[in-house]
């Protein structure tokens, strides 16, 4: 529906914008020269771009695909790219795995999907509006039997190469740098060659990598959510790999709700259990520790009402 007087519509407000925006959205077809799918272009038996429904497609699985949606991590990001495919469409093919029953599973794409379907909702309804233009998109269409889960999650991983890895959750960070060093053995590649291609890929440091290597290794995962989380810093975790994973069990299991940066930093490599429970016991000037008693179930509500009331706010 065309807007009304005195408004402007989804469609007028696109063309208006698009006019004055270079809308370079970044291509990720060099990306694609990294699984081996550069020559999936050629027309000499080779597989050839098909225009499929967006409505037919799937996101992959959230654990193959931990690379945040642009919508909701980068939403400037995510308006260049908008204006760049209302303006010219879907440029760089989206990857897709048929499934069974008909459907395609996304390997490379999300976002373009995402904004194709949003423009559809957006500007059905104008007059003049080419919706074909944007359900039917280019794809590279891998049939069920070429290829397994292993292959299309390395898809995935390699085909968000562009992404800013510096505004990545550090949960996710990590699992990244895990499995991309997995996927670069598999390739065959000696240690020093992984090391050196990841940090080609992420613009990573070469201690970096260690330190994720490390707590990947040596640090349970109940204290790897205290930093996932934010509850403690990255140069506290890694003060956990001093001691062996029986006694980071008990001390999480003691300790949990008083680990903090300022305890977990007073610790000493090869302390003994009393020593550790020295640490913990200890009050700071200015403090004194209590015991309460609350209801079952409601642990974490109380503490976001004590951190609120320390800090102020209550």
């Amino acid at each position: 529906m065309a807007g009304k007087k005195g408004t402007v519509g989804n469609m007028d407000f696109l063309n208006r914008v698009t006019q004055n925006s270079k809308g370079a959205a970044k291509s990720v077809s060099q990306t694609l020269d990294k699984v081996g799918m550069s020559a999936l272009w050629e027309n000499d038996g080779k597989k050839k771009i098909e225009y499929i429904d967006i409505s037919k497609m799937e996101g992959a699985p959230a654990e193959w695909n931990r690379y945040p949606l642009l919508r909701d991590s980068q939403p400037d990001r995510y308006l260049e790219l908008k204006l760049s495919i209302y303006e010219r469409g879907v440029e760089d093919p989206l990857v897709l795995w048929r499934r069974p029953g008909g459907s395609y599973m996304v390997l490379a794409g999300h976002n373009r999907r995402d904004v194709c379907a949003e423009i559809i909702r957006e500007c059905c309804e104008e007059d003049g509006f080419e919706e074909d233009k944007f359900r039917f998109v280019p794809c590279i269409v891998y049939q069920e039997d070429e290829i397994d889960e292993r292959k299309a999650r390395e898809i995935i991983d390699d085909t968000n190469l562009y992404r800013d890895f510096s505004k990545l959750p550090e949960m996710v960070k990590q699992q990244i740098v895990v499995d991309r060093l997995e996927t670069y053995k598999k390739r065959r590649y000696t240690k020093g060659e992984r090391i050196d291609q990841l940090m080609k890929d992420f613009g990573l440091k070469k201690s970096a990598i260690y330190d994720a290597l490390a707590l990947n290794e040596n640090v349970i995962e109940p204290l790897q959510k205290l930093f996932f989380d934010g509850a403690i810093k990255k140069k506290t975790v890694m003060r956990f790999t001093f001691f062996p994973k029986d006694t980071q069990q008990w001390i999480f299991d003691e300790f949990g709700e008083q680990i903090s940066d300022v305890k977990v930093n007073a610790l000493k490599k090869n302390m003994t259990r009393d020593e550790i429970t020295q640490v913990f016991q200890t009050e700071r000037e200015g403090t004194k520790r209590l015991t309460l008693e609350i209801p079952a179930g409601r642990e974490e509500e109380f503490r976001e009402l004590f951190k609120k009331w320390l800090a102020g706010e209550a």
